[in-house]
């Protein structure tokens, strides 16, 4: 099997502070006929879940550090990895397993919840909704996952009072709109996951206050291609904070903690390179001040980097242009605006504007077959003309780099 035949993707799990708690793993097999992002455990029986483990962690030779950093893992098992007939490659105190809605809880697979439960494990109730003998598996449960989708609010009260009488904490899962939102929170939900809240919110008529929009100028200034190199590193040395961060961002290497010792902005320079280094700088500018949050920095890093790789086989200068695109299409994102109002502050040129923008020309079908891809529609991720097996191999890359990016950001930037 090649290492590549599945593709990891990740959804946030939030708590009642809209703070990431962990991640919902999922997976994808390159080339499978179904459109989306499924999971492994759906790929049928014990071959679902020993894909999982093996090509995953095995295989590919990828940590669950470097996929989630310090949070929590979730990720389905069906019925063999219940029951013990498939181990469970992952580490117990970070792992919760979701018991499917479709799996039988017979005396066999209460008998292997246990057991993973004696372990370490803790296992979660998927699409949760009551049935006759549910209670063995709730006395075996941490956590109750009800998708908004399938359970009408007017049930929500009864269904929540009697998951309530066991031990567990509630998750509301596929929450969609703001108005999900609201009534989970009166319901007292404890986690939320969905759409809402993995993707960009924007505040309607919301102006950047003075302080965003003096270090969005200065970002506009440093991603000018005309922008002196010596200005930058003016910019950089200025302040001490941003030249420790951007030294360990230069020094951060491959997987595995390898790293490179950076002495000077001349060695980042260096060895990143210019265009990627004004990015890195302008990013550093939005985010060091700001309230923005590990998941917008962990996406838009992540974006820019599949952007940079995927890029490659196309040719040319190509991946540096990309990874600014790629950056600079998350700064909406980042500061809580819509792209087009962010944009109107940076003199781009017309046709890396147009890219983000409109997705027009190859840096523009590019930026937005990504942006596809990493929303779970890699079937529409197309444009390019880029096969399955390139994005997937950027995309893991990406994630794992963006993932230890990340905990570099969170290390300086909000000690």
């Amino acid at each position: 099997m090649a290492v590549l035949d599945v593709v990891v993707g990740r959804q946030p799990i939030f708590d009642q502070n809209l703070s990431v708690m962990g991640y919902e793993l999922l997976f994808r097999s390159v080339g499978a006929p179904t459109a989306g992002v499924m999971n492994t455990a759906e790929a049928g029986g014990a071959h679902g879940d020993l894909l999982t483990a093996e090509v995953l962690f095995g295989s590919v030779s990828i940590g669950v550090d470097y996929l989630v950093g310090n949070k929590k893992v979730f990720c389905n098992a069906s019925r063999g990895v219940l029951t013990g007939a498939v181990p469970v490659l992952l580490p117990p105190e970070r792992t919760v397993v979701e018991v499917l809605e479709t799996v039988v809880p017979d005396d066999e697979v209460l008998a292997g919840c246990r057991r993973l439960r004696d372990e370490g494990f803790s296992l979660a109730l998927d699409d949760f909704s009551w049935f006759e003998g549910a209670e063995a598996l709730l006395e075996l449960a941490s956590i109750v996952k009800i998708d908004l989708q399938i359970t009408r609010w007017a049930d929500m009260p009864e269904l929540l009072d009697r998951c309530r009488g066991f031990d567990v904490d509630l998750l509301a899962e596929k929450v969609e709109t703001t108005d999900d939102l609201r009534r989970c929170e009166e319901f007292g939900f404890d986690y939320f996951q969905g759409y809402l809240l993995a993707r960009p919110r924007f505040v309607p008529g919301r102006a950047l206050d003075p302080g965003q929009l003096g270090r969005l100028r200065m970002a506009a200034r440093l991603l000018d291609r005309e922008c002196p190199i010596a200005e930058l590193v003016d910019v950089v040395r200025s302040d001490p904070a941003m030249t420790q961060q951007l030294l360990q961002l230069a020094g951060i290497g491959t997987a595995r903690g390898m790293r490179r010792t950076v002495h000077s902005v001349h060695d980042a320079l260096v060895i990143v390179g210019w265009r990627r280094l004004q990015s890195w700088v302008a990013l550093l500018l939005i985010t060091g001040k700001g309230r923005t949050s590990e998941e917008g920095v962990t996406n838009a890093l992540m974006r820019a980097r599949m952007c940079e790789l995927a890029a490659a086989p196309l040719g040319g200068s190509m991946s540096e242009a990309a990874f600014t695109a790629g950056m600079l299409s998350c700064f909406g994102m980042l500061l809580g605006q819509p792209l087009v109002t962010v944009l109107q502050y940076l003199p781009l040129d017309n046709e890396l504007r147009d890219a983000i923008l409109t997705g027009g020309g190859p840096l523009g079908r590019l930026v937005t077959d990504v942006s596809d891809y990493l929303l779970g529609r890699p079937d529409e991720a197309t444009r390019s003309g880029l096969c399955d097996s390139v994005m997937s191999a950027a995309a893991l890359e990406a994630l794992t780099w963006a993932v230890e990016m990340t905990s570099v950001f969170e290390e300086v930037v909000r000690p």
